[in-house]
């Protein structure tokens, strides 16, 4: 997504529409269609990615009377909407709401509370999972619906998700979360247990990533609390600590390590976590548990970090470096990024299509992919090149600030 305008430029904006445009429409179409071009345009500067910005809208005509309906998750956006309408369509009814209504001084008011949730594009159990999230990860509830939650991840991606998956935290139980001793799974895979042997009768099982709160320990084991109550026992040797983590500066050869360690991981469209993950999960899960959060989507990831080349040139890449794939822009044709992977060195990459694996651009190698070169679109360094939204340190997310101790 690309950066929004700073708040001086939106009312420069904002005026230029205003003064420039027609007073009165000379019928009700035109009128309608002057607005619906009009809200078009303040959709281009206030959620120009529907993916990581809420904007439902919708314009009818009742009884020869246009009515807009928004829906929105930022105050600014709310009011300056508003502001805008009236100054330019005074006519129009129209009807703003703002997300959350509850608690929206509360930036987190949900935990994850399973080992991985699937978070889907509708509220239905048959809608595309759009995007995944780990045990004890902080979330933004924004509505319910019946037994589903609209929510927004730390990487700012809005989804829908089932009752039986989170768990709704209030001032106090976010003051506990926060101050509590935090440990994150550091293996592909594993359990909790219900008492401090692994003979014993399984709890929930684990994936990479996946966070809980310390509330005792004994011997080789931690006792631990989900987000529900549920009470378990992990292996101290399996886990770190969550600041540790959220303070990490990426290291090339970590990187790769933690990369190679996914080899032959199934895909799964909208997966992120180490039982199935599509390309771009892959890469955000690499570098989550390297201490850096990336954009949900590989079209949302090459926006971010320094460019390095759009002619592949392996010569000019480094260990970690991400690479992107699709179709470049051309006089007819916008630029569509549809495939993301991670640079290993000596021209080799790891992504994940079918599933994560290891291929070269070099065509004198055994793991050549003669297909990629043509749709080779650019490389960027994420390493070095942090952003205020598009690349983050864990420690620096706004999510993540609410729960570090």
């Amino acid at each position: 997504m690309n950066k929004l305008f700073n708040s001086s430029l939106l009312i420069v904006f904002l005026a230029i529409i205003i003064t420039n445009s027609s007073c009165t429409p000379k019928s009700q179409k035109q009128n309608t269609n002057s607005f619906t071009v009009f809200v078009d345009s303040l959709q281009s500067v206030y959620a120009p990615d529907k993916r990581v910005t809420l904007w439902e809208s919708s314009i009818t005509i009742e009884s020869e009377k246009t009515r807009f309906e928004l829906i929105v998750d930022k105050q600014e956006t709310y009011k300056n909407i508003q502001q805008a309408i009236k100054s330019k369509f005074p006519e129009v009814e129209m009807h703003i709401e703002l997300l959350p209504k509850e608690n929206n001084e509360q930036l987190i008011s949900g935990l994850v509370n399973n080992s991985v949730i699937n978070l889907r594009s509708n509220p239905r159990h048959s809608a595309e999972i759009a995007t995944q999230a780990l045990l004890g990860s902080p979330l933004k509830i924004l509505k319910k619906e019946g037994s589903w939650y609209l929510v927004q991840t730390p990487n700012k991606y809005l989804a829908w998700t089932d009752e039986a998956a989170i768990v709704e935290i209030d001032k106090l139980d976010l003051k506990k979360y926060k101050t509590a001793k935090k440990i994150v799974f550091a293996e592909q895979y594993g359990f909790s247990y219900s008492k401090p042997n692994d003979k014993s009768q399984v709890v929930t099982d684990l994936v990479i990533g996946c966070m809980l709160p310390v509330i005792d320990h004994k011997r080789k084991f931690y006792k631990v609390e989900y987000p529900d109550g549920r009470i378990a026992w992990v292996k101290k040797n399996q886990f770190i600590d969550f600041e540790e983590l959220a303070y990490m500066k990426i290291n090339e050869e970590a990187l790769i390590k933690t990369a190679k360690r996914f080899n032959g991981v199934p895909y799964l469209w909208g997966g992120t976590s180490s039982k199935n993950l599509d390309c771009s999960g892959f890469t955000s899960l690499v570098f989550f548990m390297n201490g850096t959060i990336l954009q949900r989507d590989a079209s949302q990831q090459t926006k971010y970090g320094k460019e390095i080349t759009t002619n592949y040139d392996y010569e000019k890449l480094k260990p970690g470096d991400l690479l992107f794939y699709g179709r470049k822009a051309s006089d007819s044709l916008p630029e569509r990024v549809t495939h993301v992977a991670i640079y290993m060195g000596d021209s080799q990459f790891i992504h994940s299509s079918g599933k994560v694996r290891i291929n070269s651009m070099d065509s004198t190698r055994n793991n050549f992919l003669p297909d990629y070169v043509s749709i080779f679109v650019r490389a960027t360094r994420v390493k070095g090149n942090f952003d205020d939204f598009g690349i983050q340190k864990i420690s620096d997310n706004e999510f993540y600030k609410e729960i570090i101790n």
